[in-house]
C-alpha cells in the first residue's frame, strides 16, 4: 500500500518553468510554443519547507528533483530548498535532472557544496556541439560542459543522460570518452521509447520539430533500439494486453510518490503528465489511445477528480492527511480491477518502453 509511514522517496517537481524547448517534451509544441493546457509556476520554498519536517526528512532515502514539464534550476529559491533540506538530513541524497544550460558556474559548484557527498546530478546532453541543440532546443553545449566541469571539479557526483537518435548516435563513442575525461562516474545511454504513437501503437519514423528545416529521427543502429518497440507487432494483435496485463507499479514498488509544481501529490510524474499534456486536450502527437479517453474523457484526471485534487494539495493538508486519502487503497485496487490504461502501458508486464530507455531499474 501506499502509506505515508513507508514511503521513503518524493520526487518533486517544484517548478514547471524550463530554459529548453525539447521537440518531445510536454511542455511546449513540437518545440514551438508553451503548452495552453499546463500551468507555468514555481512550488514556493515555504509550502515545500512546511511540508516536509525534520523528522520525515531524517527517515528519508531520497528526494528526487524531477517531474514532466519543469527543470529544478529554474526556480529562484532552488539552492535555498536543497539548504533547507540539507539542513535537516545532513546524509539525505539530493538527486536531481537537468538540462544544465543556465547560471554560471560558480551556482554549480555551490550545488556540490550543499550536496556535501549525499546527492547526484544527471546532465542531459544529447550529443555534442553540433547536435545537442537539435534535440535540447536553446540549449548551449558549451555551457552546459562548462557548469558540469564545475560542479563535478567542487567534488560533484554526475552522470551524463544520452538519449540516442540518428542524428546523434555516431557520436555515442566520443560522448564516452568525454564523459571519462571529465570524470563523469557514468554516461547512460539512453535508447528511447518517445516515437510510440500512443493512439495506434506503431513506431513513428519522423518526428516534425516546429519552425525548423529538421525532424527528429529515431536511432538506426539496433543496438540503440528500445526494446518494447519489437513488441508492438505482437501488443496489437493482444487487443486484451492492457486489460488483463500484471501491473508492477514502480512507485508502489520503490515506496516512492511524487508532487507536481502545483503542490499534487500523485503516484507518479506519469499521472502529472497525463494532467496536462496537450494530447489529451487536442490530439497533439503522439496522440492518445482510446483506452486512456473513454467517452472522451481524459480518464487519469477524472480519476483523480473522483478525490478532489485540492485534498491531495499540500497547500492544504499535510503529507500524512493526504495519504488518508481513499484514493491511494482504491488505485492499488484498481491494478487487478479496471485497470487504468496509464498503468497498464507504463508498468504493464511485457511492453515497458518507459523502463527500457535506461534511465530506471524495475
Amino acid at each position: 500500500m501506499f502509506d505515508y509511514k513507508t514511503i521513503d522517496e518524493y520526487q518533486i517537481e517544484i517548478t514547471s518553468y524550463c530554459n529548453a524547448a525539447c521537440p518531445q517534451c510536454p511542455r511546449n509544441l513540437n518545440g514551438h510554443g508553451i503548452n495552453p493546457y499546463m500551468p507555468l509556476t514555481h512550488l514556493s520554498r515555504e509550502v515545500i519547507d512546511r511540508a516536509f519536517s525534520e523528522e520525515l526528512c531524517s527517515r528519508l532515502r531520497q528526494v528526487f528533483f524531477c517531474g514532466s514539464y519543469g527543470d529544478p534550476i529554474m526556480h529562484p529559491d532552488f539552492l535555498d530548498i536543497l539548504r533547507d533540506f540539507r539542513k535537516k538530513a545532513p546524509t539525505l541524497w539530493l538527486y536531481f535532472h537537468t538540462n544544465g544550460g543556465v547560471h554560471d558556474p560558480d551556482y554549480w559548484a555551490e550545488v556540490a557544496g550543499i550536496m556535501n557527498g549525499y546527492g547526484q546530478i544527471d546532465f542531459g546532453i544529447d550529443g555534442l556541439e553540433d547536435t545537442l541543440h537539435l534535440y535540447r532546443k536553446n540549449v548551449k553545449y558549451n555551457k552546459v560542459i562548462e557548469n558540469a566541469a564545475a560542479f563535478i571539479n567542487a567534488g560533484g557526483r554526475a552522470q551524463w543522460n544520452y538519449i540516442v537518435f540518428k542524428h546523434n548516435e555516431h557520436q555515442v563513442e566520443q560522448a564516452k570518452q568525454l564523459a571519462s575525461n571529465m570524470k563523469f562516474f557514468n554516461i547512460l545511454i539512453r535508447n528511447t521509447g518517445r516515437f510510440l504513437n500512443h493512439a495506434t501503437l506503431e513506431e513513428m519514423p519522423v518526428w516534425p520539430v516546429a519552425k525548423s528545416d529538421y525532424v527528429l529521427e529515431p536511432p538506426s543502429d539496433t543496438q540503440y533500439k528500445n526494446r518494447s518497440m519489437k513488441f508492438l507487432p505482437e501488443l496489437k494483435k493482444q487487443q486484451n494486453y492492457f486489460a488483463t496485463t500484471t501491473i508492477k507499479c514502480d512507485a508502489l514498488q520503490g515506496r516512492k510518490v511524487a508532487i507536481n509544481a502545483e503542490g499534487v501529490v500523485l503516484p507518479c510524474n506519469f499521472f502529472n503528465h497525463n494532467l496536462y499534456d496537450a494530447r489529451f486536450y487536442d490530439g497533439s502527437m503522439p496522440g492518445a489511445n482510446a483506452l486512456s479517453q473513454p467517452g472522451g474523457r481524459n480518464q487519469v484526471r477524472d480519476f483523480l477528480l473522483c478525490y478532489g485534487l485540492d485534498n491531495l494539495n499540500i497547500h492544504n493538508n499535510s503529507l500524512e492527511g493526504v495519504f488518508e486519502n481513499p484514493m491511494w487503497s482504491d488505485l492499488v485496487e484498481s491494478f487487478t480491477h479496471d485497470r487504468l490504461f496509464e498503468c497498464a502501458m507504463t508498468c504493464g508486464e511485457k511492453f515497458t518502453k518507459v523502463w527500457d530507455q535506461g534511465g530506471s531499474k524495475r
